[in-house]
């Protein structure tokens, strides 16, 4: 049996977490911007994440990538680029054919944690409990829970957690393009 090759990316803003296929993580950074931010700059941050994400997806040729679904409550300027960003990581998976997973953000917190209204730190303890590692950001923390979720989606869990936490792997929504 081979073991599934899973991608969690916590997408921001200004800086998102990659957790790749072999466990590490990474910062994916955004370009800095001197003063007001522009169209332009948002293109180039967009162009900055979509690159480094295909580099990923045609490199490693992952089985599946996991990605927190779009918070419908948030309504401002960020949602707005993250949502654009976003849709820029659903059209690289699928037209690389790599499974797109999308949780809902309280589902990851109730896979990590138990609580739905979890807070980074927590996110950070159980982390740290469960698999033994620290991070150096918050985003490859959430980017880590996610790659986990998905090898658990897959039937391949990276460690024991109670049914409390594992009940939310039923919600998952994926799509894969099956033919181009």
């Amino acid at each position: 049996m081979t073991f599934p090759r899973v991608v969690g990316l916590d997408l921001a803003a200004e800086q998102s977490g990659l957790a790749l296929p072999d466990g590490s993580t990474e910062a994916i950074v955004a370009p800095k911007v001197k003063g007001a931010r522009s169209l332009a700059d948002d293109l180039a941050r967009m162009d900055h994440i979509q690159a480094h994400v295909y580099d990923v997806l045609f490199r490693l040729k992952p089985d599946m990538l996991v990605l927190e679904d779009y918070a419908a409550s948030l309504r401002s300027a960020a949602a707005h680029r993250l949502a654009e960003i976003s849709g820029n990581v659903r059209l690289a998976c699928w037209r690389s054919g790599v499974t797109l997973a999308l949780v809902n953000v309280m589902h990851l917190k109730i896979y990590a944690t138990s609580r739905g209204d979890a807070t980074k730190s927590q996110m950070a303890t159980a982390a740290l409990k469960r698999a033994g590692v620290e991070f150096a950001t918050e985003d490859e923390c959430d980017a880590a829970w996610l790659r986990w979720l998905g090898l658990d989606y897959l039937g391949h869990p990276a460690f024991d957690l109670p049914a409390t936490h594992r009940r939310v792997l039923k919600d998952v929504n994926t799509v894969r393009r099956v033919s181009a």
